[in-house]
């Protein structure tokens, strides 16, 4: 000990103890977390025989083009019994045209139409509502009107998750067409979130590719009444009524859907914001999923600069320090790259590292719009 202190000072002694701390707190959280979602077995789907009918709920306002390409794909899935129940919420297109020369063609087709009444606005939870009280299978299973499968296997493998004790599954949306920093500030979050539930603590779903029972739906009464325009009822749910035994996350390519919609960063930006601010609702008070992590990764990267700086004349600690950011981005691409194969993604891992050392940042702004500002003012 004496030697150690005769080479360091006892605050550059505590500033390494600092920075080796923060590098092991960060490799438990990601192997425990994001590693859950890379080496997780991916499950082939069930015969045939054990396949239970689904109802397919998606709703749509003004998106008739968008419904066009993707109502086909959704309607085609290799399926043996299902119904695809189309909610027109409003439009003033020509979607209620489209949905009624549709069903001509594909008989699995239902839908119901909300007329636009300017004297009391609804949000999404409505239309989703009416979807649900419409649909004639307990097992539910939601997509956008501007997502499609990410082939014709995605039905039955969404559907091989639910069991006698599952009632709720998370699914995964890939951004086809938005900037490759969204996509990795998508992928982020997505990171977290199924590997949370898979970790049995549950705490958020998308309807852009989620599944639950109906019964489930209207034993917890429904959606809270408490979600208003800009606010996801789909967040809320979940984070209400997920369990450690009771939510799956599906896996693989063929579990996965796209989205063909493109986000301006302001667009992206308020939706995230949107995100956190429903977390807000949650039982417990505000929940900020990544914050832990992201407040741990600002402090190493604190740490790590400000050993160089204090400690450069000492190159064997130079060496350490450039072995530790070494070892961390190695184990980041392993992460990635597995983790982007089990969510049917490709192409980020370098994004995702740059991403890495901006993202603390980020998600810190983000943060302080979900509490301090209704509504942001970016463009």
């Amino acid at each position: 000990m004496e030697i150690i202190l005769s080479v360091f000072t006892l605050e550059e002694l505590l500033l390494l103890a600092a920075v080796l701390a923060l590098f092991v707190i960060e490799l438990v959280y990601w192997l425990r977390v994001f590693g859950r979602v890379a080496f997780s077995r991916v499950n082939t789907p069930p015969p045939t025989g054990e396949q239970l009918p689904v109802s397919v709920i998606l709703s749509a306002r003004n998106e008739c083009e968008l419904l066009q390409r993707t109502l086909p794909l959704i309607l085609m899935q290799d399926y043996p019994e299902f119904e695809v129940v189309a909610v027109n919420d409003g439009s003033e297109d020509d979607t209620e045209t489209l949905l009624a020369s549709m069903q001509g063609t594909y008989p699995r087709l239902v839908f119901r139409t909300i007329i636009k009444d300017e004297k009391f606005r609804h949000n999404k939870k409505m239309a989703l509502g009416v979807g649900i009280k419409a649909a004639k299978y307990d097992l539910l299973l939601f997509i956008d009107a501007d997502c499609y499968p990410s082939g014709n296997r995605w039905l039955q493998t969404m559907q091989r998750y639910f069991t006698e004790k599952k009632d709720i599954v998370i699914g995964y949306t890939r951004l086809a067409n938005a900037a490759q920093w969204i996509r990795a500030d998508h992928f982020m979050q997505a990171l977290h979130m199924t590997g949370k539930a898979l970790l049995r603590k549950a705490y958020m779903g998308i309807h852009s590719n989620l599944a639950y029972r109906k019964s489930l739906f209207f034993s917890n009464k429904g959606f809270d009444m408490r979600v208003t325009n800009g606010l996801r009822e789909d967040i809320v749910f979940i984070n209400k009524t997920a369990t450690r035994t009771n939510t799956a996350v599906a896996l693989g390519n063929d579990a996965a859907t796209l989205s063909t919609l493109h986000y301006s960063a302001g667009n992206w930006m308020r939706r995230r914001a949107n995100e956190l601010r429903s977390l807000g609702l949650s039982a417990h008070g505000p929940h900020y999923p990544a914050l832990g992590e992201v407040l741990c990764r600002l402090l190493f990267f604190a740490g790590i600069i400000t050993a160089a700086i204090v400690l450069y004349e000492n190159y064997i600690v130079l060496l350490a320090l450039a072995a530790v950011l070494g070892i961390r981005f190695t184990l980041q691409v392993i992460l990635f790259s597995r983790a982007q194969k089990q969510l049917g993604e490709k192409g980020l891992v370098p994004i995702l590292c740059l991403w890495d050392i901006f993202y603390p940042f980020y998600y810190l702004f983000l943060i302080f719009v979900a509490n301090f500002r209704n509504k942001p003012a970016w463009r």
